[in-house]
Order: structure tokens, then sequence, then C-alpha cells
């Protein structure tokens, strides 16, 4: 799958200047603040954790960093992709009592609906879809494991301002699966970020 997602991201970046005559295209910078973040673990049999247990953990408000590219198909439509990546963020606490950290990384497509706004500040509002990729990796005690790629998916909506300047907020959800000793679990970490942005014409 990783390997499929990423052929995908490579064949658009690559057939972007084919479509540069038709239509706006812009390059997104984003620094994102996790405001509500959660780690779900599903433990199946390994851990010391008996088969079907899950647990959950609030974290700290994490940063992140993330690039996109846009191409506009209509005045009120652009479709493009996307790389997100989380800087590691540590638990609140777990049932030990200890640290555990996680970050992210999310590759994505992404579709953005856009109705433009007659303003002297702000130039659209608009809605954002995203489906991709996601790798967590998880650290505690020193042990680090990352785990296989699974589904990321995000929403949200935003604003420009001065044609310029991304305030959004968005939603997601990246998941992933561990193998060890031929079991498997499954983690899903879930954000609620707001995002600021600039949006650099092409």
């Amino acid at each position: 799958m990783k390997k499929s997602l990423l052929a995908v991201i490579l064949a658009v970046a690559m057939v972007a200047p084919v479509f540069a005559q038709k239509g706006d295209m812009s390059i997104n910078g984003k620094l994102g603040l996790g405001v509500s973040n959660n780690l779900n673990y599903h433990a199946n049999g390994h851990h010391g954790l008996p088969d079907g247990l899950s647990q959950g953990y609030d974290m700290e408000m994490p940063i992140s960093i993330g690039a996109e590219f846009f191409y506009g198909l209509m005045d009120m439509l652009s479709v493009g992709a996307g790389i997100n990546y989380n800087f590691g963020s540590d638990t609140k606490a777990n049932m030990e009592g200890s640290k555990l950290e996680a970050k992210t990384v999310n590759f994505y497509l992404a579709v953005k609906p856009e109705a433009k706004i007659e303003s002297d500040i702000f130039t659209s509002l608009y809605l954002i879809g995203q489906i991709g990729g996601s790798s967590i990796t998880a650290e505690s005690d020193g042990r680090s494991e990352t785990a296989d790629m699974g589904i990321y998916l995000g929403f949200g909506a935003g604003t420009i301002i001065k044609d310029c300047v991304i305030v959004e907020l968005l939603i997601s959800s990246a998941n992933g699966s561990l193998s060890i000793n031929g079991k498997t679990s499954d983690l899903q970490y879930t954000a609620t970020t707001i995002n600021v942005g600039y949006k650099f014409a092409l």
C-alpha cells in the first residue's frame, strides 16, 4: 500500500506542469498546533496485555509541519497532494505511569471546495478532505517501534486572508499496525489541529 500511495503522489507531481496553462496552482506551507490529540492502542495478545484490550492515551499538544500542492480544476474546486509530519508528543500518562511518545508522517491526496469572498481581508472560505497513508512511530523507555503504513483521513475547514495567509482547523485520523512475535496490534492517532500557513502562487 505504501508503494502505491507514493506512486500516485509522484504521478501527480510529475504531471502538474502539464496543467500549468489550464488552472491556478499553488504550494502551501503549514505550521500546526495539536489542540486535542489521542493515541489508541488495541492489543492482540502481547506486551503482557490480554487479547482485545484497548488502551487510550491523551497526548500533549504537538507541533506539526506540512507542505501541499494544489491545482485549480475550476474557480470553486482544487485538487492536490501533501505531506504532514507530527513531531513527537508525550502521553500525559499511561497505565504504568511512564511516558509514551508518538509521532506520525502522513501522505495524502486532497480535495478543496472553495467559496470566494468579496472582502478587504478574507479572500475565501474552504472545506478540505484528505485521504492517504500514515506511518506511526511510538517510543517508550528507549524502545522505538514503527507501525506498518495504514489509512490516513482528514477533514476540516479554513480561510485564506489577503490571498496568501492560511488559517484552518483540521480533524485527522492516522492508522497503523504493529507486528511483534506473530501478534498484530492496531494503532490509531487522532488529532484536532489548528494550522497557520502561507500560500505560494505558481
